[in-house]
């Protein structure tokens, strides 16, 4: 009764500082804004200084207390006079409802009108020529709830996502239809009954190793099935059923022809003759191995049976035009390849094709083929290697091909390696003389070009020329051109595609940039390069290399002969003839152009993994103790979701780091580098270190606007002057090699020296060592003359063309890895790549047979899966989830009591008083409410005293690129910080966001006055507060400082701590350690409280914004996500203002595909008798609403070229307007 009748003593004493507050109101008696101007030179009568570590003394202000004093930084951010808006209760800041009225669940395209005629299904092929009437009408869909529309060439036959916005976060609710009714047994042939299905499944499908989780799905998923009788199994051959499966594997859909399947390809290399044998037959040697399938085959399965929600047969152009703002620009949108300008451009192409059936009036549309391929090692103890060709289609969705369990990525070719038999044939045909390395190096580009010209075989390219007939999965049968969009590899990879010399003197496989002039990205001779030297696949380049073919297999000259080098040295070709070139050349297809960047190995695992090794040398300059503080700062960051995991032990070393640890480090370097640079390079490192992050999540985003390529564009200029600032810099210190890279180097030395010594037949010295000057260890300086800098300049351009990245990243292709290992371990090592491809016909079978009956099963039972409740709340749009349940381990029975026996922490001190502060104010809907008094917050009680903790907060949310999301915040974490909105009316200097640790999720059921009971969730927080005295943000290229309010007396903890409604946060946040600045225990002094960073009873002094975590993080600060909703006019968008320069086709080839009202942005509104594009089903473009869209021939190259820049080229005026 006591500790009760304390804590009510203190809830009154509480009311009355509030009432002090509430004095200063003058708005019907609510709670005022207590607005103030914080300068650090404004009221200085209290001086509470602090100090910290160093001594320094904090700012004096009257209500505000700095926290801990910081190292001087060495450009001062604030001038005195320049003052901003700061409130001290950052609750009064918070945007309460902005979530409501700004997120918005995933919106999908607007249906389609009845056309006047209908395409019928599976529709007769053959009409008289004059009867078949091209569709050439441009079409466009009115707007979605974000603004989003479509341009069509034509008007679509179908909308594959019509009714699924969301197939990419519930693909369980969007399984394809059963084109017809089929029963079990006919679903799971060859296997006799369910049983034998059960056990087929589990030894296929369940992997490889034994393990807990796959003695669960044994019993469970097996023996306790319904279907499951042991009986059945009785006389069944299961290695019968396996060759049965694999066989199916080529019968698998009626609607089209039997699949040749996997076959043995010999392949044929004609090795040159010498001159003194130039009078005997060719010589030719025969490679084995090469294990492949019919690319049109695999064509013909994604055709007939695919995805149809994700699977889009007809490319469109998107547009985004920000909701509510009439005034505003539309801007071309930059993500799914069958959005791209590429794909667009060959589906136009196809319409008016002249084919050798010219009766033909099926629908066209075009495979859009993507390859990738890269080696791989396919047991972690052995030498074996895997080059499998790997194959899928820009026409699914990348957000479904992208995973690797999306079963949408095929492999089409399994490569073999040149014999080291082929030695000893070459020195029997050469009479003795044993091949030279160019020689060999010939004969592997000749090997993989003979590999293409296997895959490209005269089927395929009739198939390039006149499409074939498929009944598509939709229903609609259609002629189905292949066209090879991308080609996804690593360097080594591209040179041997592109027939280009490796590290030549013209680098690029894309253009003839010259290798010194590589260094020189941004710069208006690189620009030039890249646009008007382009590499071309066409009758000077055939040319070129006949002649040096002919030299050298028809005169005997030498491989790297003076006379070859002569002819191609010039553009760094090599004397192979390129299988791509049989596709029509430069007018269909440019293979140069396909081969697109690859950010995993140019960037992450490239520049900046070098520039990473550099950063790590100039700490080496420290000594040890600076490395060890490194690599202990690095340990000491936390986690983040799924995007940032723990890092290793030792970072600086590299020690088995992957491409994505490289990522997670590029993301959080900054606070880990800082102050432990040479003092010249420090403060350029950091501004370097933050303008990398920037482009690389620039580069990374999964949908771009124009505005978002204007950005990116001029990002990538400054990246690449800043790295040659850098480089400069570095090379007036002493930097050398890491004693890591010595040792390294040093071994490798050695074992080459022997292998040296052994091939000449001499012993080796049991100890000699190799002799170094000084310490031995090389100057080193960051050497930016290399492909992979110079490829930073293509990635606007790529995007442009193909769409972002994430669509043809290499990461997609090396995911498929696993599944290859996974295949390997099941062989016997004998003749590895028959019994994989045989494995992966089986697995495939199998798939097929496990969706088609989990989708008879839902419609047999006609219900929707059951989800948890999170998921429930994900795609219900609800802002969060805690769980619904009143568990007992979870009830705190007595509120009051709880608070008393945690007098002694400061965060708890006010915890009831404000608690009910906060209640009262979502009782009435807001705090300014008439009611809204502190006598009625006497009114405000919980029901029963109880309260619920919760150990998980979910967040959800809709992304940048309109994706349903979810954060997890656990308050058992001491890193679980949230990201909150500001108020719409804040002071354009103030920062947008706010910050808190949250201490506690809880919820109870709350009574006030006579009404009801009712549960409401809440939040205990404890605030951080933006540091204006060290601002960040794009112009300054520093990330955002926050403090903790420094907790004195009774007023600072009320400022400290305080509730918020859940509903009100935006995402979880990333926050960094300020590590320069330490650790203090002066923020909440000589009291230990559960609400302290660390159990010792310290805090750090300051954090770092991670604004670079993931992407959508990212586009927070930048502004304009497409997914951040933003409903009212007010709110403006990157871009949106009425000074850009018309919509405009992304990479279009006809400018004239959009009509007037598109570039004037006012719409079919203007005719004031139309009804609203918002209310419009849908809009077909013609002469009524605004210009007919037509296309009347098709444009040249060179126009193609000038119009591929128009998009970024005419666009200086966006770069000047958007403020980093």
């Amino acid at each position: 009764m006591l500790r009760f009748l304390l804590a009510h003593f203190l809830e009154i004493l509480l009311n009355s500082l509030f009432e002090d507050c509430d004095s200063e109101c003058n708005d019907n008696g609510g709670l005022a804004k207590r607005r103030r101007v914080y300068s650090p030179t404004h009221e200085p009568e209290r001086n509470e200084a602090g100090s910290s570590n160093n001594g320094r003394v904090a700012p004096s202000t009257p209500d505000q207390h700095a926290p801990p004093p910081l190292p001087p930084e060495p450009t001062a951010a604030v001038n005195p006079s320049r003052t901003r808006p700061f409130t001290r209760s950052q609750a009064l800041r918070v945007g309460i409802g902005f979530r409501v009225e700004h997120d918005a669940l995933p919106d999908g395209p607007r249906p389609l009108a009845p056309p006047l005629d209908e395409v019928a299904p599976l529709q007769n092929e053959h009409m008289n020529t004059e009867q078949r009437l091209p569709r050439r009408q441009g079409y466009r869909t009115s707007p979605d709830l974000f603004g989003r529309y479509r341009v069509y060439a034509s008007r679509p036959l179908t909308i594959p996502d019509l009714n699924a916005p969301m197939a990419h976060v519930l693909p369980l609710h969007l399984c394809r239809p059963l084109n017809h009714a089929q029963s079990v047994e006919k679903i799971i042939q060859p296997c006799p009954n369910l049983s034998v299905y059960y056990v087929q499944r589990h030894h296929w499908l369940n992997g490889n190793t034994k393990s807990l989780a796959d003695r669960d799905f044994l019993v469970d998923e097996v023996l306790l099935q319904p279907g499951f009788n042991p009986a059945d199994m009785v006389g069944v051959n299961l290695r019968e059923i396996d060759n049965q499966l694999a066989k199916a594997a080529q019968n698998q859909d009626p609607s089209c022809p039997p699949a040749e399947g996997w076959k043995n390809i010999p392949l044929v290399l004609e090795v040159p003759r010498l001159r003194s044998q130039l009078s005997k037959d060719p010589f030719h040697v025969e490679v084995s191995g090469l294990r492949a399938r019919s690319l049109l085959d695999i064509m013909r399965k994604t055709f007939s049976s695919n995805k149809n929600p994700t699977f889009h047969y007809e490319p469109y152009y998107e547009y985004y035009k920000p909701p509510n703002t009439p005034n505003s620009t539309p801007q071309p949108l930059f993500g799914e390849m069958y959005t791209s300008a590429a794909m667009n451009r060959v589906h136009r192409k196809v319409q008016t094709a002249q084919i050798s059936d010219q009766n033909c009036i099926l629908p066209r549309c075009v495979a859009a083929f993507m390859f990738s391929s890269d080696g791989i090692q396919f047991a972690q103890f052995s030498h074996v290697k895997g080059w499998p060709i790997l194959c899928y289609f820009g026409n699914e969705s990348k957000y479904e091909r992208c995973k690797p369990t999306s079963n949408t990525c095929y492999a089409a070719a399994h490569v073999p390696t040149l014999p080291d038999s082929i030695k000893d044939e070459i020195t029997r045909l050469y009479d003795g003389k044993p091949p030279n390395e160019a020689l060999l190096t010939h004969l592997r580009r000749e090997l993989m070009h003979a590999i293409w010209t296997a895959l490209i075989d005269e089927e395929f390219v009739d198939a390039w020329r006149n499409g074939i007939v498929i009944d598509c999965a939709d229903g609609i049968r259609r002629r189905v051109f292949p066209r090879i969009m991308t080609y996804s590899a690593d360097y080594p990879e591209k040179v041997l595609l592109a027939t280009i010399r490796n590290g030549g003197q013209c680098l690029c496989p894309r253009c003839l940039v010259q290798k010194p002039m590589a260094s020189q990205v941004g710069t208006t001779q690189d620009m030039n390069t890249r646009k008007h030297k382009h590499r071309k696949d066409n009758d000077k380049y055939h040319k070129k290399i006949s002649q040096a073919r002919d030299l050298i297999y028809t005169q005997g000259r030498l491989v790297q002969s003076k006379a070859v080098e002569d002819l191609l040295k010039e553009e760094s070709y090599v004397p192979t003839q390129n299988a791509f070139s049989r596709l029509g050349g430069q007018q269909e297809f440019n293979v140069f152009s396909s081969l697109v960047v690859d950010q995993l190995h140019e960037v992450e695992l490239g520049v900046w993994k070098t520039l990473f090794k550099h950063l790590v040398r100039l700490l080496h300059l420290g000594g040890n103790n600076v490395v060890s503080e490194f690599n202990k700062r690095f340990r000491s960051i936390p986690p983040f979701g799924s995007t940032i995991r723990m890092f290793s032990e030792d970072v600086a070393s590299m020690g088995r780091i992957a491409a994505r640890d490289f990522e997670d480090i590029l993301q959080c370097s900054i606070p880990a580098f800082e102050g432990l640079l040479p003092e010249s390079c420090d403060r350029p490192a950091q501004q370097l270190l933050f303008i990398f992050a920037q482009w690389h999540g620039m580069a990374k985003l999964r949908l771009h606007t124009k505005s978002t390529l204007g950005i990116f564009k001029s990002l990538t200029i400054k990246l690449a002057s800043a790295l040659r600032a850098f480089s400069d810099l570095t090379k007036s210190l002493d930097v050398r090699e890491t004693p890591q890279e010595y040792a390294r180097r040093k071994k490798r030395q050695e074992a080459a020296k022997a292998v040296a010594m052994t091939r000449i037949h001499q012993e080796t010295p049991t100890r000699q060592t190799i002799s170094h000057s000084g310490d031995g260890r090389r100057i080193c300086s960051l050497n930016l003359n290399t492909y992979k800098f110079h490829a930073l300049g293509d990635y606007v351009r790529t995007i442009e063309e193909f769409g972002t990245t994430d669509s043809y990243s290499t990461q997609i292709g090396e995911l498929q890895g696993r599944r290859f290992k996974a295949q390997y371990s099941r062989t016997n090592k004998q003749d590895a790549v028959t019994q994989m491809t045989r494995i992966d016909d089986i697995t495939s079978v199998l798939r097929e047979m496990e969706g088609a009956l989990t989708a008879l099963q839902k419609a047999s039972t006609n219900q929707p899966p059951i989800d948890e409740g999170a998921m429930d709340s994900l795609l219900d749009g609800e802002p969060y989830f805690i769980g619904l349940k009143d568990r007992s381990e979870d009830m705190i029975p007595n509120v009051s009591l709880w608070v008393s026996q945690n007098s002694h922490d400061i965060s708890t001190r006010f915890f009831l008083p404000q608690l009910k502060r906060h209640l009262l104010a979502r009782v009435l809907g807001d705090s300014n409410h008439p009611e809204f008094c502190n006598s009625n917050i006497l009114k405000v009680r919980l029901a029963q005293e109880r309260m619920y903790r919760h150990n998980t907060l979910r967040v959800n949310y809709t992304s940048y690129d309109i994706l349903r999301q979810q954060d997890s915040l656990s308050p058992t974490s001491h890193q679980c910080f949230a990201l909150l909105p500001t108020k719409a009316d804040r002071h354009p200097d103030e920062h947008p966001f706010v910050y808190a640790k949250i201490l506690g999720v809880y919820h109870a059921k709350v009574l006030y006055d006579r009404r009801p009971p009712k549960r409401y969730e809440f939040i205990h927080v404890r605030w951080l507060y933006y540091d204006y005295d060290r601002p960040g943000g794009w112009e300054h290229h520093k990330l955002d400082r926050l403090h903790y309010q420094m907790c004195r007396n009774d007023q600072d903890i009320l400022d400290a701590f305080d509730f918020i409604d859940p509903k009100d946060i935006l995402r979880a946040t990333h926050l960094i350690p300020d590590f320069q600045a330490g650790k203090t225990p002066e923020y909440i002094p000589r009291f230990h409280s559960f609400a302290h960073d660390h159990t010792e009873g310290t805090d750090w002094s300051a954090y770092y914004v991670n604004r670079f975590v993931d992407r959508d993080m990212l586009m927070h600060y930048i502004g304009g996500g497409i997914g951040h909703y933003q409903p009212t006019p007010s709110e403006t968008t990157v871009g949106s203002n009425d000074e850009s320069d018309g919509e405009e086709q992304a990479d279009n080839d006809d400018e004239d595909e959009l009509g007037d009202e598109d570039k004037d942005g006012n719409g079919a509104d203007e005719d004031q008798g139309k009804a609203p594009e918002s209310e419009r089903t849908e809009d077909t473009i013609n002469q009524e609403d605004v210009d007919v869209i037509e296309f009347d021939g098709e444009p040249s190259d060179e126009d193609m070229d000038d119009e591929a820049e128009s998009v970024l080229e005419g666009d200086d005026e966006i770069d000047d307007e958007i403020e980093f």
